[in-house]
């Protein structure tokens, strides 16, 4: 009988680091995120807070996904919506039956929010191949100093304990 792997439901960026690998038709591959709570209106923080989490179970930096085909879940776009709304709609959405069709102004704020939060996440990335080869040597060149500061770091805690022992 064929052996059958099984990795759980995995997104293909877990699969590429944990396996190297990555699935075409994968169902369960997503672009996951969050919105940072320093990025929402202060005001009305914890009854956004308190709205995700009584209908939705969330916590206020929950991971969200988007689906590579575009697609949202409906509690990302329920979560957005509450992450998103206009202070004066907080109450009518508290109101209103989870993941019934939003209100055009909250679903139209849900997708702004979430245009937002693409566009400041691929800026972080660089745009040529130039870009990504200097990212690439400033990291390996920032792990080798770090592993040169460990090992200087254990050198002097020998020299000390030799000394303590001596």
């Amino acid at each position: 009988a064929p052996v059958r792997l099984d990795f759980g439901p995995r997104t293909n960026a877990e699969l590429l680091v944990a396996r190297g690998e990555v699935l075409a038709a994968n169902p369960h591959d997503a672009v996951i995120f969050h919105i940072e709570a320093s990025t929402l209106a202060q005001g009305s923080l914890r009854e956004r807070e308190q709205l995700l989490q009584s209908r939705l179970g969330l916590a206020l930096e929950a991971e969200l996904r988007l689906h590579p085909s575009g697609t949202l879940d409906p509690i990302t776009l329920e979560a957005l919506a509450v992450l998103s709304a206009p202070p004066s709609h907080l109450a009518a959405l508290a109101r209103s039956q989870v993941f019934a069709p939003l209100p055009p102004v909250l679903e139209l704020a849900a997708l702004a929010t979430l245009r937002h939060v693409c566009v400041v996440r691929l800026g972080r990335y660089g745009s040529s191949l130039d870009e990504d080869e200097e990212a690439a040597l400033a990291l390996e060149q920032q792990q080798r100093r770090r592993e040169e500061q460990e090992d200087q770091q254990e050198g002097q805690e020998e020299e000390e304990g030799a000394e303590a022992c001596g």
